[in-house]
């Protein structure tokens, strides 16, 4: 009976097996997968499952864990948004969202670089393994439904055309860009020649999925991978300076532009951001709540012209977060992205040759993820397969980066 409550204990206690059924579950929300009978059951188990190994973390997990000064802001951010939520916005709902934040920012962002550097890196494949070989299928049965004309109804969804298997044509887009990089990695990994003709084969099949989807986003990640190795494999201080500058400079450029060609390349996003603005400005130190945000920003302006609101949020995650949360709790969160980043960096300088190449790739993986979020409202507050791979793969490089403890 001890050995059967100890093998339930580990199994339980295990964040692998968590990560890898909430990246599934993740799946399942934009895909033809969530037309399965009671799938939904899933979220239920994996949601249950965090909250559980929160517990094990509070009784015996934190005291193995190394704090980092870009734990700072983000403990910030959660205890104000905690005080916020119960204070000012007084929802179970924002009370749920915040939970889940907890879990994507305390077990889904697991670091841990006590643990044998080897097996954290066999956990980050088996990772990649899944998600690549997820989209592998999902890219073929795409490509078979939108060649053949066919169409699936799975309740009031029509999949099919440039959109395949997915809800949309912008999420199969972005989970094709992802796969890319993915792929990318683990052909530099791969030992055997016939693996990496299959990687090479995933990439080109994910880049013709990608493309065709026509989602314009997507290609943001496929940049950031270009940026960073650029970024990363000259350290002269100037030239990066440089480099930082390019995309501020650019962001300043285009909001100079006019307002319907904005709002024509954003696919009606500007309209979203500019009702947020107003919200912003009469609620800048506290935010809306989750739970108004819908209602809040409809009522800003007298304007139909909101698209995607009440499925995608505000489609901006630094907009969305400055108006659910306020601007205070929004610089909390960029000093904890630009810390974390400085700190990948730091460390990435004092990688040679093939590791760092690899972990290279990873890094463009999570800056391409932060890009994407200029367009998408997919990194805190939502389990979606965005945010699950953004903070499970940001856990593990970090982990691995400063981790020197190899048995």
């Amino acid at each position: 009976m001890k050995e059967i409550i100890k093998n339930v204990y580990d199994f339980l206690g295990n964040k692998l097996y968590f990560k890898l059924l909430y990246l599934f579950v993740s799946l399942t929300f934009v895909t033809i997968l969530k037309g399965i009978p009671k799938i939904t059951i899933l979220n239920y188990v994996a949601f249950a499952w965090g909250a559980l190994l929160i517990l094990f973390m509070v009784v015996e997990g934190y005291k193995r864990r190394k704090v980092y000064k870009f734990d700072i802001p983000l403990a910030i951010f959660m205890i104000v948004t905690l005080f916020l939520n119960i204070i000012v916005y007084r929802s179970s709902h924002n009370l749920t969202l915040w939970a889940v934040n907890l879990i994507l920012f305390t077990v889904v962002f697991t670091v841990d670089v006590f643990r044998d550097k080897r097996q954290l890196i066999k956990e980050l494949n088996y990772i990649s393994y899944f998600y690549v070989g997820f989209m592998f299928l999902a890219s073929i049965f795409s490509l078979i439904l939108r060649f053949s004309g066919m169409t699936i109804e799975v309740g009031q969804v029509v999949f099919g055309t440039t959109k395949g298997i997915f809800e949309n044509e912008n999420a199969l887009s972005i989970a094709a860009a992802l796969a890319i990089v993915i792929c990318i990695y683990l052909n530099n990994i791969a030992k055997i020649h016939r693996l990496k003709m299959f990687w090479i084969a995933n990439i080109v099949l994910q880049a013709i999925t990608m493309i065709g989807s026509h989602g314009r986003s997507a290609y943001l990640i496929v940049v950031a991978v270009i940026y960073a190795f650029v970024f990363i494999s000259n350290k002269n201080k100037y030239f990066r300076a440089i480099l930082l500058m390019i995309p501020l400079i650019a962001c300043g450029v285009f909001f100079e532009l006019d307002k319907s060609n904005i709002r024509d390349f954003t696919s009606g996003r500007s309209s979203l951001w500019t009702s947020a603005a107003i919200v912003i400005d009469e609620h800048p130190f506290t935010g809306v709540g989750n739970s108004n945000l819908v209602e809040a920003v409809k009522g800003a302006r007298e304007t139909d012209d909101l698209p995607g609101l009440e499925t995608g949020g505000l489609h901006n995650m630094y907009v969305q977060t400055a108006t659910v949360n306020g601007l205070i709790q929004l610089i909390f969160f960029l000093a904890f992205i630009l810390m974390i980043l400085a700190f990948i960096i730091e460390h990435l300088d004092k990688l040679h040759r093939k590791e760092k190449l690899q972990m290279t790739t990873i890094t463009s993986l999570i800056v391409g993820i932060l890009g994407v979020n200029l367009f998408e409202s997919a990194l805190i507050y939502s389990v979606s397969f965005i945010s699950m791979i953004f903070w499970i793969y940001l856990g593990y490089l970090v982990s691995i980066l400063d981790n020197k403890n190899i048995e």
